[in-house]
């Protein structure tokens, strides 16, 4: 007996999506070294992390417009063509403005493939199990997160060792763990190559309205809860991604192994593996407000001793920051999802990811300047304090376009 159609899709997108993961997670830290190798100063550090975000934000709602029109599939085969692109260049950059432009190609690859997945589960999946179907899709990028970092890691640690001998400034020790994003995203493009459409099934219509992105992004802002999940999106993933691109920081100045940081963005990532995994039965036990909140408390406390922390209540707080961020990025999936009409959910689901990239961009530099006045301490404590205020719009916001009980998807 063969696969039942839906989950032969949802398995190939997910391997496109671990795959992508891996190529992303392995990536992005190495670039924060590659440019601290390249003299860059904490501002710049941040600069160079919001390059992540910068073509992607352009990208992002015209990008959800025309898959609300076309196949995903082809918008999955073209990210990760890129991020392989973006990946090899970092191998052959040797000056910080190239670092930054491969780094903005790589943002440009990865929204592209989130758009274009996160479509395919929303267009392809009932309302009311949209929160547990983002958790399963997330869950692989969770892995990839995890799999990508501590595989790096032990590349750089190799290639350091083995051109210790070579004077400081000449080679790119980060170039293997470039290559290893490239042949990563390269496999998952032939996977996504072999997506094919007479597999999928559509629970929603596409009838999109003919309107422009900026008419569709505004009507779309105007439904109750859509800026509040926006806004809970946003302070989850700019959690993520400052303490990806700051961690190596804090463990350069630190003393700390780089096999060590990335071992611990490894758990990280893991943490949040293993909460998506289980997010239905926690919700199931708690409700959908309480998890949101509580999960967004309990990452922002973690964070806020972070920085105090000897290793092994380090490795515990990275645990708990991990298991707490993990749920929010699927459940506001799954709330911008559950506000969108037929045909519109790459629009609804682009104009989330552009939210997230203008995050992206303003809040490395932001965390860069208070590293820059006060020390990376500060840049954890500015991270904790806006998820506190993330648990406190979760608190209060509808949750859902059906209900005023708050929760999510009912």
């Amino acid at each position: 007996m063969g696969v039942p159609v839906m989950q032969r899709w949802l398995l190939q997108l997910m391997l496109v999506s671990g795959l992508s993961a891996i190529a992303i997670a392995a990536a992005r830290p190495m670039v924060t070294y590659r440019a601290l190798e390249l003299g860059a100063s904490p501002v710049g550090i941040g600069l160079i992390a919001s390059s992540f975000s910068a073509l992607a934000l352009l990208a992002a709602l015209p990008l959800g417009r025309w898959m609300d029109r076309a196949d995903e599939g082809r918008f999955l085969v073209a990210g990760t063509v890129l991020v392989a692109a973006a990946s090899f260049a970092m191998v052959l950059t040797d000056s910080l403005v190239g670092l930054a432009i491969s780094h903005a190609a790589l943002g440009l690859g990865h929204v592209t493939n989130l758009i274009a997945g996160q479509s395919m589960v929303a267009n392809r999946t009932a309302a009311g199990e949209r929160d547990q179907r983002f958790g399963t899709y997330s869950t692989v990028a969770s892995l990839g997160q995890m799999i990508g970092p501590a595989v790096a890691a032990v590349l750089v640690t190799i290639t350091a060792a083995s051109v210790a001998a070579v004077p400081a400034g000449s080679p790119n020790h980060q170039a293997a763990a470039f290559m290893l994003s490239g042949l990563c995203a390269l496999t998952a493009t032939a996977a996504a190559v072999g997506f094919r459409r007479s597999d999928i099934q559509m629970t929603t219509g596409r009838t999109p309205q003919r309107e422009s992105a900026p008419l569709a992004a505004v009507r779309m802002l105007r439904r109750p809860g859509m800026l509040s999940a926006m806004l809970v999106s946003v302070i989850v993933i700019s959690s993520i991604d400052v303490l990806v691109a700051y961690l190596p920081a804090f463990g350069d100045a630190n003393g700390l192994p780089v096999a060590l940081v990335g071992a611990l963005l490894a758990l990280r990532a893991g943490a949040s593996m293993t909460s998506r995994l289980i997010m239905g039965r926690l919700i199931r036990v708690l409700g959908r407000r309480a998890l949101l909140t509580f999960s967004m408390g309990t990452a922002g406390l973690g964070l806020l001793l972070l920085p105090f922390a000897p290793v092994p209540v380090l490795v515990v707080l990275m645990a708990l920051v991990g298991f707490g961020l993990g749920v929010g990025q699927p459940m506001t999936m799954a709330w911008v999802a559950d506000q969108s009409l037929p045909g519109e959910s790459a629009t609804s689901l682009g104009i989330r990811l552009a939210g997230n990239r203008a995050a992206l961009i303003v809040a490395p530099t932001i965390v860069g300047a208070i590293g820059g006045a006060v020390g990376l301490a500060g840049i954890f404590a500015a991270v904790a304090m806006a998820l506190g205020g993330g648990a406190a719009v979760a608190a209060r916001a509808p949750l859902s376009k059906s209900s005023d009980r708050g929760d999510l998807l009912d």
